[in-house]
Formats: C-alpha cells, structure tokens, sequence
C-alpha cells in the first residue's frame, strides 16, 4: 500500500480499530486532538487523586461475552485485575426506605418485592424478561458482511429473546414505570436508567447485563483502560500523532484520499476511519456530499444523550461500608441551570484500593443531566458568570455531600467541575453528549450506516453508529471497520491475545 489508513479519533473506538488492522497487517495512523488517548474515556489528576471521566462499570468482565474477548484481544484484562461487586448500587428513598441492587437476577427480585410486594407479578415479568436476555451478545462481525445464510442461523439462539425485545421496545421508561404501583420502586426504576425518555427495553438490557457477573469494573479505570489498548496498538506497530486536529476529508472521484490537518497538513491515505463527531465528519468534514434521507433526519430531529456535569473531590478522609454507587435524594431540588432541578445524586466513591488516591483518602465523583445550550452560551458570552456558576454550584454540592458523608465539606482539598461545554471542548461531540443516540423508542433499533452512500474507502466507528454507545460497543464497532476494510481487500480477518 501507498498510503496508511488514517483513523480520525485516538477515543476507545479509534484506538480499537487501530488495533485490528495492525493484527491484520495494515499499516495506520491514528489522528488525536489531545495529547493522550482515550478520548471521553479519559482520567485526570488533582493532586495525589485521579478523577475518571468515564468508567463506572464494564460489560464483557465475563468470559461468556464477546465484549470480554474482544478486550482480551485489546490487551486491557493482561494489564488490569477485574473487580466484582456483590451489590452495583443504592438507592435511598426520602423516608429512610432503601434497596441494594444484588448483581444477582434473583435476588435483585426479591429486593424488589421487600419494598414492593404489591407489585410483585409486574417485578417477577421484569424478572423474566431480563433472564431471557443475560445471552444476549452482538454478532461477532457486522450485519454488512453477513450472507443470508448468517444472519438465519444467527436468529436461533435469540429466538427466545426476540419476543422480549417487540414486547418491550416501543414503550418509554416513563410509561412502563407509571404501572407500578408503588412510589419508591417507580423511582428506583427510573434511576437505574436515567431518562424517562428512552426504551423500556434498556431498563431490561440493564438489568440482564448488571444483574450477572459480566458488569465488573477493572482496577486503573478509564485511564488504565485506554493506555492499555494504546499501548497494544504502538506495539503492533501503529502511529498515534497526538496534537493533531483533523479539518476536512480529501475526497478525489468520490474516493476518501486522505485528511488535512487544522494546520494544513494533506496527509495521504489508503482510507479514512472516522472515530469522531458524527456530525463533525459527515457535516464539516465532508461538508454533507454523503448522505441519505436518515442521516439528515438523524442529525435534525433524533435525541441524544444530554450534557453532564460531573463534580469530582479528593477528600482527607474515608467513609467505610460506603456502596460503590449510591444514589441519595435531596430534601429540596437542587437548581443546575436556568431549567433544569435535580432531585437526587448519584455519587460514587472511590478509596485507596481503586488506585484513584492515597489511603486514607476518597475520591467522590458526582454526576447528573444538564442543558448543554445553557452553559456553552454562557461560557462562550460571559465566561466571567461561567466561572462564577461553576463555583457556586461545586459549594452546593459540597454543602450536599457533606449532609450524608459527615464531615467531608471540611476535609475538601481538591475539587473539580465539568460542564457539557467541557466535554464538548475535549472531545469533539456534538451538544456534549457523552454517548451519542439516546435510545428511545423511535430510535432502538435502527441501523446507522458505517459507510455513506456514494463514498468509498470511507468507513465509521464510535457510538454515532451505534446507538446507546457506551465503551463495549465503541471498541466492537472499531472491530467491525476493519473487518469491513478486510473484506474490501479480500483478505481473512484474523485477530491475536496477549
């Protein structure tokens, strides 16, 4: 070959379809905005504490799943220690009422009907319907390179789910939880998912992935994770050129030829990944040559996950037989933005044993739902008001933690705060979305194109393709483009383990 394959994007799905290409003997070169990979899977220090950006659990901790062999094949599992949890969350009511979610299906029930007996026959459905789902993985290669013959032998071992998933689908989370009759376990729903907007069936998906053993954590979190298939990649023999901001596509005869750089470097390619921005490549990049009918409405009229804030503090002190997650109400809302009130927090925290600080200290990350439009205006018109809202908004939280880890607001030494504008400005994503498509049920299910029409030796991985995202899917997608490239050059795909 010419020219290298240009990857845009060093993120998790960059990263990952760098990797498979070099197991398949193509040369590549990753183009990275940041000086350091990962993308939104990313961590940052504050003094002797680490703050994770991304990783709260992760699929694929079980051997069964083909998300665990695919991060055997990216080399995370030889460098980090899976970590199981007995319990992943809890979740406190107002009244003193809680439940601990079991990584148990079984006893996950139970814990259901303790607070809810009287919805127990819809809880035991719930049950059920999650049960049928623990099996359920993604295709080891695209839908793309599969005969009919495939996809007809493929449709026999979910055939049990496939009811599961028409029955639940084209119900919101909203509707599906007004039918239960008790308060606290409405509520409970609707935490473990997080917007009422999205598919009663990602309430199931949750529960049949979390309630098993295939939704550990591993020690080093997003940074460990990242830096261990940057690592695999570099040593397979790929380029990753940090610092540099891919601008535009070169397209000659309707043919990806290359990437020029912000700076105006033209740099040549046998074909172009993009791990980026949807919107950024098909829109700005390519300047929106290369669409159809549902990519335009896509990027119109589909919701996406919205903007986070993520408050995150090193804190002098521990807080023993704390839950990893737990989720606690507020006595009064808690005003985020000129719209939106949060009623509850999910906080997670994190002792010397993570490897996010020194012991005797914790790290508590606190992350909720915000209006993106209000804090990059803000940011962009008033950064002096922008800076102030941070900062008044980071003593609240203080104030907050403190009420139910006492004595924590005093033993504060470093604290940091994250807007939507900040993940925008990091990564790229448009209305900084941490996970692209928010899955409703209008949504679910749909197809998004890793090619567009009419382009060649153009491909696209990342959870712009793949809606739900969500690191798992991220490195698989990366996976399915080389597979593709491989089945452009007719060549056997082929992958290695260390």
């Amino acid at each position: 070959m010419s020219a290298p394959i240009v990857i845009i994007g060093g993120g998790v799905a960059g990263l990952s379809c760098g990797c498979y290409l070099q197991m398949n003997g193509y040369q590549t070169q990753i183009l990275e905005a940041n000086k350091e990979p990962g993308g939104l899977c990313v961590s940052w220090d504050r003094g002797p504490y680490v703050f994770d950006g991304c990783l709260r659990w992760l699929a694929g901790t079980h051997p069964s799943s083909i998300f665990h062999k695919v991060w055997k094949e990216l080399g995370v599992f030889a460098d980090h220690k899976i970590v199981n949890y007995n319990e992943f969350m809890r979740i406190e009511g107002q009244d003193g009422q809680f439940v601990n979610l079991p990584s148990d299906l079984d006893k996950l029930g139970a814990e259901f009907k303790r607070i809810a007996p009287e919805d127990s026959a819809r809880i035991d459905k719930l049950i059920r319907a999650a049960r049928k789902c623990v099996a359920l993985d993604p295709p080891p290669q695209p839908l793309e390179l599969m005969s009919g013959f495939e996809k007809t032998k493929m449709l026999g071992p979910i055939l049990p789910m496939l009811t599961v998933v028409f029955g639940w689908k084209n119900t919101s989370i909203a509707d599906y939880v007004a039918k239960y009759r008790n308060p606290f376990l409405r509520e409970v729903l609707l935490t473990l998912t997080g917007d009422p907007r999205m598919s009663s069936l990602v309430l199931v998906m949750v529960l049949s992935i979390r309630g098993g053993p295939n939704a550990g954590s591993i020690t080093g979190g997003s940074r460990g994770l990242s830096e261990s298939v940057a690592r695999r990649y570099t040593k397979l023999g790929g380029v990753i050129r940090y610092g540099t901001h891919a601008s535009s596509i070169t397209v000659e005869h309707h043919r990806a030829v290359g990437v020029q750089s912000a700076t105006g470097e033209n740099i040549r390619a046998d074909a172009v990944v993009s791990c980026a921005d949807g919107h950024a490549a098909i829109f700005k990049m390519l300047q929106g040559r290369y669409v159809n009918r549902l990519l335009v409405r896509a990027y119109k009229n589909f919701d996406v996950f919205p903007g986070l804030i993520q408050a995150s503090f090193g804190i002098n002190k521990t807080f023993p037989a704390t839950a990893p997650t737990l989720s606690i109400p507020l006595r009064e809302p808690l005003v985020v933005d000129d719209v939106t009130k949060v009623e509850r927090l999910e906080v997670s925290t994190y002792g010397s044993d993570s490897e996010f600080c020194p012991p005797g200290k914790t790290v508590i990350l606190v992350r909720f739902a915000t209006r993106y439009d209000y804090w990059v205006q803000l940011r962009t018109h008033q950064p002096a008001e922008y800076r102030k809202a941070k900062a008044r908004l980071q003593e609240q939280l203080v104030a907050l933690l403190d009420q139910r880890f006492p004595g924590a607001g005093s033993q504060v030494e470093h604290a940091d705060l994250c807007t939507p504008a900040s993940y925008e400005r990091w990564t790229g994503n448009r209305q900084g979305s941490f996970q692209g498509w928010l899955p409703t049920p209008q949504l679910l299910g749909r197809k998004f194109p890793r090619t567009l029409p009419g382009l060649k030796n153009f491909y696209m991985a990342g959870h712009w393709v793949e809606p739900g995202g969500g690191l798992p899917p991220a490195a698989l997608s990366g996976r399915y483009a080389a597979q593709m490239i491989c089945a452009r050059d007719g060549k056997q795909f082929a992958t290695t383990t260390i």
